[in-house]
């Protein structure tokens, strides 16, 4: 079982200036009024805005705010993969969290993830798709291209959780030993649809949680068509994967 002093949220950035000093200050208001002695691990893409300077400021003033700065645009799956490593093996993280930069994802939610793990679940999962879960803010193209991408995760991969491609996770740290995050293949949004398919393969204990995901309200979506055609050629991979298996 868990300690909560020993969480990390684990947070990929690019251009996010206008979102992460609000975001920050409210994990860890979050951390504060549920006895969460947390950490918060940017992973900053070089970004041109300057987001990686205030992420250094910020660390400067607390010691539980800490800075990985990448040579430039790497990639969602290699930032989480460096950023996992660094919580588990250098921060002694117990329990480790994806979140969006951008308040799409509410901090506020982290107490009821935590509660998930202590009894007993392995990841949970923030999902959109379970009952009291929904979207603000999109539109239905957005809407669209969610249900076709968590369509093919559960027909071609088999993933059996209903929201596969969203990015508001939680991992033991022995979770994330047992899928080898290290060697994890896929990057971008593909990244979330494997690291569910490898926790089912392994029989690891997985639940979703009900969260209200609410649109970006400043910056853009990094999500482009070279993350949807990685993201199909991973399902199409992830199913020979599966039927040789």
């Amino acid at each position: 079982m868990i300690q909560t002093s020993a969480v990390c949220v684990v947070i990929p950035t690019y251009n996010e200036r206008g979102n992460l000093e609000n975001l920050v200050e409210v994990l860890l208001e979050v951390f504060e009024a549920n006895g969460i002695v947390g950490e918060v691990l940017i992973v900053d893409d070089n970004s041109p805005d300057g987001t990686g300077q205030l992420a250094d400021e910020m660390a400067a003033k607390n010691k539980n705010i800490h800075v990985i700065h990448r040579l430039g645009k790497l990639g969602l799956g290699s930032a989480y993969k460096e950023g996992f490593s660094m919580a588990i093996e250098k921060l002694g993280s117990d329990l480790v969290f994806e979140m969006d930069a951008d308040f799409s994802h509410d901090p506020r939610f982290i107490p009821k993830f935590i509660a998930k793990v202590k009894e007993g679940f392995d990841v949970v999962v923030g999902s959109r798709k379970v009952e009291g879960g929904k979207v603000v803010g999109w539109s239905f193209y957005r809407k669209l291209v969610s249900g076709v991408g968590n369509a093919l995760a559960r027909w071609l991969c088999g993933i059996k959780v209903y929201d596969a491609t969203t990015g508001y996770r939680a991992f033991t740290r022995e979770a994330l030993r047992a899928i080898n995050h290290s060697t994890l293949r896929s990057e971008g949004y593909a990244f979330q649809i494997e690291t569910l398919f490898r926790s089912e393969r392994q029989g690891l204990k997985v639940r979703e949680i009900p969260v209200v995901f609410v649109d970006r309200k400043i910056g853009k979506s990094k999500l482009g068509m070279s993350d949807w055609k990685i993201f199909f050629l991973t399902c199409f991979r992830l199913m020979f994967e599966r039927i040789m298996r």
